[in-house]
């Protein structure tokens, strides 16, 4: 089974020092310029250099150095500003791909404004601890055992992929007198599924000598975007009906969609569709008759996401969601349908494709889904043997593999039902007799695992 750690007492020591020492660190980096940590690193060297006071002219360098230092950071302590901003985003946007959007802020105040700039303070790049125990940062077997121990790469690559959101950059400079507006332009990147939230808007406030600035919160409403998951390109999958997701023709599924071509009159029988009457021909026998379609079948699927975060963590489940996702975008919903089961509070099955819904709300559903502790395989397996025969095959994504999950799948193939396992794992696919048949899925190289899982 695979091994999910629980962090020893120097890794947690660890974890808080990094932690405390990161919100340090990003405290003075937003107010402290890199041209500010370069006059202070030439200013105390010239003082070093300067220490036999004979030396006049390294004292004076040193000394207006120093006092440049003095006066930018005073000048950006006493500035100040009242602004409030407006923002105008977009409903949706996508995990990894650019964002921009625009913001009208207005200068409320009596002062004019010169060269200030406008950010969004970016989520909390910090990993979680369990992230810090569990996920290592590529290649950090080859570091040397002293870099292994103290993990401090690994502490870093973690915040640099971490956060929900990464502001890129700051707006254009910008002039604003007394209760003038302008629009701005900003963009950001979407690092995480669900809803995106924006409510920390700072105008900067910079020295004129661009050593140091004052960061201000601004005016501004709540803004929100919902963020739908990362997606995979896959391979030609042969699912059942035919052989990729993008049905063609007529199939052997147990699901039927709508009409197909028309072939003839007949007479009315309960349950008829009133779309389907052929008024002329009741007005002309005084009998209800009805207009008859070939009948045409459609493949119906089934998408199984495990949300259980016991035994696996957040970083398997957002994987999950995106491989999940990745087969809703794949669909084609006019050729077939797809049931997304999974448990959440309850056990909830949501149905898109021909006739029913858009593939969109299956992502709407997807960005918005939580993972529990709670496990609730039975549940789940109750859910979709009812559902057995209807769907033509099953698809199941789990995040993890240990007994409860194999009894689950299990299940699911006594049932007789073709089951397509997917199974997202921290490590190297263990050898079980449950896996045999798996695609097993390397969180951290989801994208070539999918490409030969074909």
């Amino acid at each position: 089974m695979v091994e999910v750690r629980k962090g020893n007492f120097f890794q947690r020591w660890l974890y808080r020092n990094y932690r405390q020492g990161s919100a340090l660190g990003n405290f003075f980096s937003r107010r402290i310029r890199p041209t500010a940590w370069l006059w202070m690193g030439l200013g105390g060297l010239s003082v070093i250099t300067g220490a036999d006071l004979r030396q006049s002219v390294v004292v004076a360098f040193s000394l207006l150095m120093l006092g440049v230092l003095a006066v930018g950071l005073i000048w950006a302590l006493l500035r100040r500003a009242q602004v409030v901003a407006t923002r105008d985003l977009p409903d949706t946007g996508s995990v990894g791909e650019e964002l921009s959007y625009f913001v009208n802020v207005t200068n409320v105040g009596k002062r004019a404004l010169r060269e200030i700039h406008f950010r969004e303070q970016g989520d909390d790049p910090r990993p979680t601890e369990w992230e810090f125990v569990n996920l290592k940062e590529p290649g950090e077997e080859d570091r040397n055992i002293f870099d292994r121990a103290l993990a401090y790469y690994r502490w870093k690559w973690l915040n640099e992929r971490g956060g929900k959101w990464q502001s890129i950059g700051r707006s254009k400079a910008l002039n604003l007198g007394g209760g003038e507006s302008e629009e701005v332009r900003l963009k950001l990147i979407p690092k995480r599924r669900g809803v995106l939230v924006l409510d920390d808007l700072r105008v900067e406030l910079p020295d004129p000598f661009g050593l140091f600035q004052r960061c201000r919160p601004t005016g501004n409403e709540v803004g929100e975007i919902l963020v739908i998951p990362r997606r995979y390109k896959l391979p030609p999958l042969d699912l059942g009906g035919q052989s990729d997701l993008k049905i063609g023709g007529e199939t052997a599924s147990t699901v039927k969609g709508e009409g197909g071509e028309f072939m003839g009159l007949r007479g009315y029988r309960p349950g008829d569709s009133p779309r389907h009457m052929h008024w002329k021909a009741w007005a002309r026998t005084g009998e209800p008759i009805v207009k008859e379609f070939e009948e045409v079948r459609f493949p119906r699927y089934g998408l199984v996401l495990d949300t259980n975060l016991r035994g696996s963590g957040p970083e398997l489940f957002e994987e999950a969601i995106s491989v999940a996702a990745s087969f809703v975008s794949s669909m084609d919903q006019e050729r077939c349908l797809l049931d997304l089961m999974f448990v959440s509070d309850e056990p909830s099955v949501f149905t898109a494709g021909r006739g029913v819904a858009k593939a969109d709300r299956l992502m709407e559903i997807l960005a918005r889904a939580d993972g529990n502790d709670e496990g609730g395989y039975d549940l789940l397996n109750s859910l979709v043997l009812r559902y057995a025969t209807e769907m033509t095959s099953c698809v199941v994504v789990l995040t993890g593999w240990d007994e409860e999950r194999e009894e689950f799948v299990g299940s699911l193939r006594q049932s007789g039902m073709k089951v397509h396992l997917y199974v997202i794992g921290a490590d190297e696919m263990p050898e079980e007799e449950g896996l045999l048949g798996a695609h097993w899925i390397r969180w951290d190289a989801v994208q070539e695992d999918l490409m030969k899982s074909a």
